[in-house]
């Protein structure tokens, strides 16, 4: 493929061919960079020192309820409103089509009211049957890997880690489904956020949003495991 000149004024001599560029094998040994998304994140979290703190956890002896965790960057507060809930067996998939969902979220911006929090308990479990408000920044939902939710609970109960081979197998405890950002289904206009600090580069917020939802998931299953084994219970090795 040669690029039209009146519309590039790069050089054909420095373009790769496609098919030298655009090969599976090749694509799938990238790897991150300083530039990569995540990592400009979490280094603005660590330079900037967000704190990170729990407001609510309300929910029962399987893990089903309403949860809301918040980040402190230095100028403003974002909070992540979860929702978890069991899914009868013929409900679960994780198809496009799916209506159920074992986790369902918002980032807030801000720190939400009980106000905030029942109208969220209204909508984010409908997804895009909800209604949205410019003060939901991100919507986003999940459901979790059913052969190693349950073993890692159990593993961490009786004060043991999970087993490693299985964790490398499956790759992680809940799998979200769908990010939603920058308007979608009401939520606040991505010109809202466009010029705060933390959300100037690409796809900070909704970044965010699953960096909060990884902390939720890996607490949602050290509290259980701690519910069900007590003293004996043990935490997720950092590590792992």
């Amino acid at each position: 493929m040669i690029p039209d000149s009146k519309f590039s004024d790069v050089s054909v001599d420095f373009m790769r061919s496609p098919e030298q560029v655009m090969r599976l094998d090749r694509m799938g040994s990238s790897h991150q960079t300083r530039l990569s998304f995540m990592r400009s994140l979490i280094r603005r979290m660590s330079n900037e020192k967000w704190q990170f703190e729990c407001l609510q956890r309300d929910i029962d002896s399987d893990g089903f309820g309403v949860s809301v965790y918040a980040v402190k960057t230095p100028k403003r507060t974002y909070s992540l409103v979860a929702f978890t809930q069991d899914i009868p067996p013929n409900k679960r998939t994780d198809r496009v089509i799916a209506e159920v969902w074992d986790a369902t979220f918002s980032l807030y911006d801000g720190v939400p009211t009980q106000e905030d929090i029942d109208y969220l308990a209204n909508n984010t479990p409908k997804q895009e049957g909800g209604r949205f408000r410019p003060s939901e920044l991100v919507l986003g939902r999940a459901n979790k890997s059913l052969r190693l939710f349950e073993h890692v609970i159990s593993s961490l109960a009786q004060g043991d880690q999970p087993d490693i081979e299985l964790l490398s197998s499956v790759g992680y405890l809940m799998r979200t489904t769908a990010i939603y950002g920058s308007g979608k289904f009401g939520c606040a206009d991505r010109e809202k956020i466009a010029n705060r600090e933390e959300c100037r580069g690409a796809f900070q917020i909704e970044l965010l949003a699953v960096y909060l939802i990884r902390w939720f998931t890996i607490d949602l299953v050290e509290y259980l495991a701690k519910k069900r084994g007590g003293d004996k219970a043990t935490r997720l090795d950092p590590s792992i």
